[in-house]
């Protein structure tokens, strides 16, 4: 599904400020596998899953997707194949336009244009059942605009957008980490309820080490653009987030002074 194959990417390169963010780094993601991605700040996660959505292209390596080398296409190009939820509420969805556009703009992504304008009232009923079932009463808010939700409702609404077009991946980029814990929570149990119905190919970048040995199939933990440790869901559900600092203290001689409070709490 998702194979990346000796990835390096430097910021600055040929200068005397260069940071390598990723390192000669490879990782294979398995048809509907669910993976969490763990780190400190600087740790090069956003900037992998930058290289994965586009956003950046890598110096060196390959990236490929459903068989498809696509290291070298622009992020416009993924957008058929990629559904991705990002940090902030506000990133994912039009402010101005009402809650059925942003859906529609979502629901015809990768699709050709033609030039009908406007909803279809078939469309309006499946955002409205497609709503419903989130329990938030956004099913009688179709035309309300988007900026008028709160941090949860504009999430829980880029989730659905995101995954409406069931994408060969789904990216979602701490996307939880905006939110006070009962709203994060939420969403978390809709991300999970989505990726299952679905079984969606996932890649969850997280700061919570608690999130990530609760979430997900696999967790994959990375240091200084290098992956350090590389979990199976047997091994990780048998630990607790002590049982994963030591681990990760363990790894690469020792990394106690890097983990920051925001990978234990949260």
């Amino acid at each position: 599904m998702l194979k990346i194959r000796r990835i390096s990417k430097y910021f600055g390169k040929g200068t005397v400020n260069e940071v390598a963010a990723i390192r000669n780094l490879s990782l294979e993601v398995r048809p509907g596998e669910f993976v969490c991605v763990i780190g400190s700040n600087g740790a090069g996660k956003t900037t992998l899953l930058n290289c994965v959505s586009g956003t950046i292209i890598p110096d060196e390596g390959e990236v490929l997707l459903d068989g498809r080398d696509v290291t070298r296409w622009p992020e416009h190009e993924r957008a058929a194949l990629i559904g991705r939820v990002f940090q902030d509420p506000l990133s994912g969805t039009c402010a101005s336009m009402s809650i059925e556009e942003n859906l529609a703009l979502a629901n015809r992504r990768g699709k050709r244009r033609t030039l009908a304008r406007g909803l279809k009232s078939a469309e309006r009923a499946l955002f409205a059942q497609i709503l419903g079932k989130l329990d938030l009463g956004l099913e009688v808010r179709l035309g309300d605009p988007a900026g008028l939700l709160s941090g949860g409702q504009r999430q829980a609404l880029t989730l659905v957008m995101a995954t409406l077009q069931r994408p060969t991946l789904l990216l979602l980029d701490e996307h939880t980490a905006a939110l006070d814990p009962k709203t994060a929570g939420l969403i978390m149990d809709l991300t999970l309820e989505l990726v299952e119905r679905d079984k969606l190919t996932t890649f969850m970048i997280t700061h919570n080490m608690q999130q990530a040995l609760n979430y997900g199939d696999r967790l994959v933990m990375i240091h200084n653009g290098e992956i350090i440790l590389d979990l199976g869901r047997t091994e990780k559900e048998r630990l607790t987030v002590g049982d994963l600092l030591d681990h990760f203290n363990e790894s690469k001689n020792g990394l106690g002074g890097v983990l920051n409070d925001r990978l234990v709490l949260g």
